[in-house]
């Protein structure tokens, strides 16, 4: 009974002094550390493919799940599951103002990334090597970000030729080899070819998709980090933990100058009450006095 009680009053105070959303966010890590899922984030620009290449990864081939238009359909991150794999798909990165804070809080809470990029584009633009830059600067340990990202080139079935795909690797390499100073993982894949494949039974499009080469990858890339994994979750929830005593540590110094300044400001009322007093005590005295005289 003395436990329950116990559970119920620690229930209490939390609900009394954290926030809920920061309840849940520490009931959410502790279950990460438990489970045996695996985060997959989709990154890129606005219009890259990211959608129609995560509906491909999870057999979606009408393209519902995740939405695909010419118009931004994806302003928050969207989370599905699909086997013990969550995918998430983020806001474009030239979308909106703050989106790229979107992108950059669903990466540093990721196992595996997903940097799409599309290959009618060439190289990176300004926008993305903007970006990248921002991961190198405010990441702890930017080779953690490269060893758990895969850059996909996507809609290679619109390239002019396997020469024009081959040169747009290059470039990408050279430049993510310039901001890290290591190499990266980069892939093309066609999640238009492996859908019409998967559709009409045509093996040699989803082979020439190189979606199941992906997929392969996705699943080496976290047997070879799962370790790593568990203890980054671990790191997670420790630093959660810190942020939150921290949080409540201040809200302690604030009470405590709090009632500090009231006690100080109480002291001085009943200083000034006791002056008052003894005014009026003074007054009276000297109001006696004369009427004695009198």
């Amino acid at each position: 009974m003395s436990k329950f009680k116990d559970a119920k009053e620690s229930a209490s105070l939390k609900k009394k002094y954290l926030a809920s959303h920061n309840i849940q966010a520490l009931k959410d890590l502790k279950l990460a550390i438990e489970e045996n899922n695996i985060v997959v984030t989709c990154m890129g620009l606005y219009n890259h493919g990211k959608s129609t290449l995560l509906n491909a990864l999870i057999k979606d081939f009408e393209n519902k799940t995740f939405k695909t238009a010419d118009v931004r359909e994806t302003s928050a991150n969207k989370t599905i599951q699909y086997g013990n794999i969550k995918f998430v798909d983020t806001p474009g990165l030239n979308a909106k103002k703050h989106d790229d804070k979107r992108v950059m809080d669903a990466i540093k809470e990721s196992d595996i990334n997903l940097f799409v990029h599309t290959v009618t584009t060439g190289e990176f633009v300004e926008k993305e090597i903007e970006f990248l830059h921002n991961v190198k600067k405010h990441w702890k340990n930017p080779q953690e970000f490269i060893d758990r990202t895969i850059f996909v080139v996507s809609r290679v079935d619109k390239a002019n030729n396997e020469e024009d795909i081959a040169n747009t690797i290059k470039k990408m390499s050279k430049q993510i080899l310039d901001i890290f100073n290591t190499n990266a993982t980069i892939i093309s894949v066609s999640a238009t070819r492996y859908t019409k494949g998967k559709l009409e039974n045509k093996k040699l499009l989803v082979k020439k998709s190189n979606i199941e080469i992906l997929e392969e990858m996705i699943k080496n890339f976290s047997d070879e980090v799962s370790e790593s994994i568990r203890e980054t979750r671990k790191k997670r929830l420790e630093n959660k933990y810190d942020n939150l005593i921290k949080q409540l540590s201040s809200k302690v110094q604030i009470n405590k100058l709090e009632i500090s300044k009231q006690k100080r400001a109480q002291k001085q009322y009943l200083i000034a009450l006791n002056n008052d007093i003894k005014t009026i005590e003074s007054t009276l005295k000297n109001m006696y006095s004369k009427l004695e005289e009198a």
